[in-house]
């Protein structure tokens, strides 16, 4: 049985969320609508999908941000949604290359964004080729496993495209902000693995 929600939580400070809001907000957003179409386009999935922002207080040593304190949250709001966090710490421990993690109904990237101002376009830029590249790779992950798939297609197949793409020079699949595929060359806003390529 499919979850019926993918819930994308977005991780911050306390005291950091507003400025974090301001700056990545409109492209979370978007990215999550992208997210719906291209997982019902791939995977014949049709998730409810919604984003919110989890601001975090810094407290005792258990509350320090973790995949622990994540998998807590995602146990208070409900196992049976899938929830995405897209998160401002890497894991202490994983056994996926993109300083991600997933398991059942659950996912997290490490989000990142860039030290300096800059520009909208290239913010946009970074997230798409950093941020939402990373996150197609740990959402075929849950998935595929979702689809019944063996830990072999789920997990290795995926690693085995990501290491195509890294190293041996495999284009990501770019689209524009109209979900349209188009070329590195041109304005794009999401980047996403090539899942025609999953063996």
């Amino acid at each position: 049985m499919y979850p019926s929600k993918l819930f994308f939580i977005y991780v911050a400070r306390n005291d950091e969320w507003v400025s974090r809001q301001k700056d990545d907000w409109d492209y979370v957003t978007s990215m999550t609508r992208f997210y719906r179409w291209w997982i019902k386009r791939n995977f014949d999935l049709d998730f409810n999908v919604e984003a919110d922002i989890l601001p975090v207080v810094p407290g005792r040593i258990f509350d320090r941000m973790s995949i622990s304190y994540l998998a807590r949250d995602h146990i208070e709001r409900g196992k049976s949604v899938y929830h995405f966090y897209l998160a401002n710490f890497k894991p202490f421990w994983t056994d996926c290359r993109t300083e991600g993690y997933s398991s059942d109904n659950f996912g997290m990237i490490y989000w990142k964004r860039l030290e300096s101002e800059s520009s909208e376009s290239k913010r946009v830029r970074f997230y798409a080729d950093i941020n939402c590249a990373k996150l197609s790779h740990v959402l075929c992950h849950e998935i595929l496993r979702m689809r019944g798939k063996k830990r072999k297609e789920y997990f290795d197949s995926i690693h085995e495209l990501w290491d195509h793409h890294i190293n041996k020079e495999l284009p990501y699949i770019y689209y524009n902000e109209q979900f349209r595929k188009v070329s590195k060359d041109n304005t794009y806003r999401f980047v996403t693995i090539d899942v025609n390529q999953i063996r």
